[in-house]
């Protein structure tokens, strides 16, 4: 957990350290947990220059798979 006084910031990844912020709720910091296990696990190299074709397109797909993880463990119909 990190403090950053900042509502738009969620987290990130460096190396094998994931880094939350603590001024999130419990939920969001799950979602922001999820998110960044799908780039440790399908990414590779520097995410950091959001405007890289490449960055951006996984930045959805971790967005997208992630979703799909919480909805998968959270959100069953029975």
């Amino acid at each position: 957990m990190i403090d950053v006084p900042n509502k738009h910031y969620h987290g990130h990844i460096v190396g094998n350290d994931v880094y939350l912020n603590e001024n999130q709720d419990n939920i969001d910091w799950l979602k922001t947990a999820l998110h960044e296990v799908v780039h440790s696990d399908f990414d590779y190299g520097d995410l950091s220059n959001k405007k890289e074709h490449t960055t951006l397109l996984a930045e959805k797909w971790a967005m997208c798979e992630s979703r799909r993880m919480f909805k998968e463990m959270f959100e069953k119909s029975y």
